[in-house]
């Protein structure tokens, strides 16, 4: 059983507290939240003892014995939490994304390989039975050659806090799980994208929370994705509503279920996989393992750059209304 060091137990860590508790895998070495209340609420439900709940995270790396650290902050102080760990030798799993800035993320990167230490972003939509039984059934080869695909996505939560404050709320904080669904998919990186940003005039966020963008992918694959947080009804699930085009047929990925047309018969529902352990549960188990084989994570820092340099790019490609090469961002 290996311990870990939770970083930010109140909102999402809620979620992460939980399913640490319920890890056969992991145990929780410490927590550590700047709000007194939240830590109080964790160490409640989990029976954390008052002397491993902490207020400083420089004082829980001093004092707490630990194989990892578990960072559920917001992204603005990712790099000051996770370069913390990585300096003290414990391997890092971040909540999405990976930082707030590229700059900030390949530093961290750099950071991990420096320490030789293991750097996992969570992208959990990856870890779904939906995404897998897409992922399988394209890898599969029933639906011939994959010419392009189109994501429509509707939600509209009221947050408050940090993301209504965001200038690009969806796209930075939200986007990048579509975009990262997409390279696991297309099992290719993204190229170049070109945008238009959309600030509806009842919009409630600070910043445009509406966008349509082209994504071209390295092989060929383009991906016409429509996303809004301020959707006013008939909202989609989290995931979007999918639909892969290929040369055999049509794929659809839509509330949670997934169905195939063989060129223009009906469309009829394809078995979905065993996939018993998703999401939060997933990524433990998936961490964990990364630390048992020496193997790179799927969702390593590294590996994840290109998901989160996409979201950059599409906010460049609608500020100046142009082609953005992925590449203008980071080598």
């Amino acid at each position: 059983m290996r311990r870990i060091i939770q970083v930010g137990v109140g909102g999402m860590g809620g979620t992460w507290t939980e399913r640490v508790a319920a890890s056969k895998r992991w145990e929780a070495a410490a927590y550590v939240d700047v709000n007194r209340k939240n830590l109080i609420a964790a160490a409640a439900r989990h029976g954390m003892p008052k002397s491993r709940c902490f207020t400083d995270l420089e004082e829980a790396l001093r004092h707490t014995e630990a194989d990892a650290l578990l960072d559920v902050t917001p992204q603005q102080f990712r790099r000051k939490v996770c370069t913390a760990a990585l300096r003290r030798g414990l391997h890092v799993l971040c909540e999405k994304p990976l930082a707030d800035s590229l700059r900030n993320a390949v530093a961290l990167v750099e950071t991990a390989a420096k320490e030789k230490r293991v750097l996992m972003v969570a992208q959990n939509y990856r870890y779904q039975v939906g995404a897998q039984t897409v992922k399988q059934f394209l890898h599969s080869g029933k639906l011939g050659t994959l010419g392009y695909i189109g994501v429509s996505f509707h939600k509209g939560p009221h947050f408050g806090g940090f993301r209504e404050q965001m200038a690009y709320p969806l796209v930075l904080d939200m986007s990048i799980h579509h975009f990262d669904l997409m390279r696991l998919f297309v099992g290719k990186d993204v190229r170049a994208v070109q945008a238009a940003s959309i600030n509806a005039p009842w919009n409630w966020n600070k910043g445009d929370a509406t966008v349509m963008t082209q994504l071209e992918f390295i092989g060929g694959v383009v991906v016409n994705y429509f996303g809004s947080w301020v959707s006013q009804g008939a909202e989609t699930s989290w995931n979007g509503d999918w639909r892969f085009e290929g040369s055999n047929g049509v794929l659809l990925w839509r509330q949670d279920g997934v169905f195939f047309s063989d060129k223009g018969t009906e469309m009829t529902p394809v078995p979905l996989v065993d996939f018993p352990v998703e999401h939060q549960a997933y990524l433990l188990e998936a961490f964990a393992d990364a630390l048992d084989s020496g193997k790179e994570p799927e969702t390593s820092g590294k590996r994840n750059l290109n998901s989160l340099a996409t979201t950059y790019a599409v906010v460049k490609a609608a500020r100046e209304r142009r082609r953005v090469q992925v590449t203008e961002l980071i080598k």
